[in-house]
């Protein structure tokens, strides 16, 4: 035999015995430590896994994702529980190692959130225990890492929906329904005169009404409650008729629904003592003017952070909806009026869209609904009108558009009447015909409803009108004066 067969073999004979004293060692040894370390579906630590063997916790990871276990070669079986997550079973064997690392799939949660009409709600809040997300633009949203419970539905201005999940696989499919709020107009110095107040809350609780339409900051510039927005009190436009969170507080116990109202870019009292922010006239080389109005410009950062100041600050002070008006920029403008920003119809569209996302952002997130007043006839008219008020746009930044359906404001041959203005209820009713044919996304349609130079069988054909597409509306009058005799009594309505 030679020496490299006889080393060979004494080689391998020196490895069979240790290999048999190897498994002889595991046989006899006692159990093994090891870590075992839980992570999600991203590769993240889990933390508060519990591990369980035969029925038994034996372990909870910490905040690494890691528990220390014990391995045995016979092997043993190990099964971690997370919430939201799918269980799953280990069985640890063979050769013992220091670590081990499991992978746990979270329960996931899909579906999409419809009107009754099938179009699609972007932003939707969808909730299951500690976890939420907000539908996207087609309505679908993904929830990860929840338990089979009670799943919540809501998004300012609609209803909330509920609905009990088993936990099971399977896309959603989840209704939800527009608030249909029925307001008037409330003026500041309204507001502020304790008598008439009163009689304006009486008259929703006794009418079909129930919500209240409160102007917060009007055509004039003036804010009628006590706001801290630094500008407003540097131009001096606080005139504080009323306690804007006592009257959101008493209103909220009384389940009405409040509309605070903020005039954005029409403001003489900015305008003049901020000339900066006004919209320029070249010729006069001061403030663009045009008869009593006076705009604040809708390209200026500053114009646009002061109404954005005062939405947030209404809305933590309890109005449930802020609807801006004046939205828009000047109508039938003259060449010289001039701007900080590009106004070809692109850029006219872009900046107030871009305002009301603004808008957006910051509202949402503290459970304020966004609304907005456009021009009557952009429900027809495929264009932005010259005033950034384009219909397919802005109702796709909006929760609540109100286009300001008032009949005398439309020019003869509108809707085939040669006076529009006596024929209420037919134009309200081919005015939002156009409207809500032209929708494509979750918005809430709700009209302004003339109430002005009107008998009470004229405002309510508008009001029919506007019920015949199972829409809310709002009366507008400017001082406050209520067609009462149009209005359904609370009984009569069915409330």
């Amino acid at each position: 035999m030679s020496w490299r067969r006889l080393w060979a073999r004494r080689v391998l004979t020196l490895v069979t015995i240790g290999w048999v004293f190897w498994m002889a060692w595991l046989f006899f040894s006692d159990d093994q430590p090891f870590t075992l370390y839980a992570l999600d579906g991203h590769g993240r630590p889990m933390g508060d896994v519990t591990v369980i063997r035969d029925g038994q916790v034996v372990g909870i990871t910490d905040l690494d994702g890691g528990v220390e276990l014990e391995w045995v070669p016979d092997g043993r079986r190990y099964v971690l529980v997370s919430p939201g997550h799918l269980q799953k079973t280990v069985t640890v064997a063979g050769p013992g190692q220091e670590s081990l690392t499991v992978h746990l799939k979270p329960r996931t949660l899909r579906g999409r959130v419809t009107d009754l009409g099938q179009v699609p709600v972007e932003g939707a809040l969808v909730s299951s225990g500690p976890v939420s997300t907000a539908t996207d633009p087609d309505g679908r949203f993904l929830l990860e890492g929840v338990e089979q419970g009670m799943v919540e539905v809501t998004r300012p201005a609609w209803v909330a929906a509920q609905y009990d999940w088993d936990g099971g696989p399977g896309d959603a499919d989840v209704t939800i329904t527009p608030l249909v709020v029925k307001a008037v107009h409330v003026s500041g110095t309204a507001a502020g005169d304790r008598q008439q107040w009163d009689a304006m809350v009486k008259l929703v609780e006794e009418t079909e009404l129930n919500g209240v339409m409160l102007d917060l900051k009007d055509e004039t510039g003036l804010i009628f409650y006590d706001s801290q927005v630094g500008v407003a009190r540097d131009v001096g436009a606080v005139y504080a008729e009323y306690d804007l969170a006592g009257i959101a507080e008493s209103l909220k116990k009384k389940d009405i629904y409040l509309i605070g109202r903020i005039v954005a870019f029409q403001d003489p009292t900015a305008g003049v003592k901020r000339p900066a922010m006004a919209v320029w006239d070249a010729y006069s080389d001061r403030p663009y003017q045009q008869g009593n109005q006076l705009f604040l410009d809708p390209t200026d950062h500053n114009a646009r952070q002061y109404a954005l100041d005062l939405a947030v600050e209404a809305c933590a002070l309890g109005v449930d909806e802020i609807q801006f008006d004046y939205i828009r920029f000047p109508d039938s403008r003259r060449p010289s009026a001039t701007f900080d920003g590009p106004i070809d119809p692109d850029s006219r569209v872009a900046a107030i869209t871009s305002f009301l996302e603004e808008a957006r952002a910051l509202l949402w997130p503290m459970g304020c609904a966004v609304a907005a007043d456009i021009f009557g006839f952009l429900t027809t008219v495929p264009d932005d009108g010259g005033i950034g008020q384009q219909w397919e746009k802005i109702t796709e930044t909006l929760d609540v558009v109100s286009p300001m359906l008032y009949p005398s404001h439309y020019d003869s041959g509108w809707f085939g009447f040669d006076r529009p203005n006596n024929h209420p209820g037919e134009v309200v009713n081919q005015a939002l015909a156009d409207a809500v044919a032209r929708v494509h996304t979750g918005v809430v349609i709700r009209p302004w409803l003339q109430d002005f130079g009107y008998r009470d069988s004229q405002v309510r054909s508008s009001i029919d009108a506007a019920e015949g597409f199972d829409l809310g509306w709002m009366l507008w009058n400017p001082v406050s004066d209520v067609s009462v005799g149009a209005l359904k009594t609370h009984d009569a309505a069915g409330g």
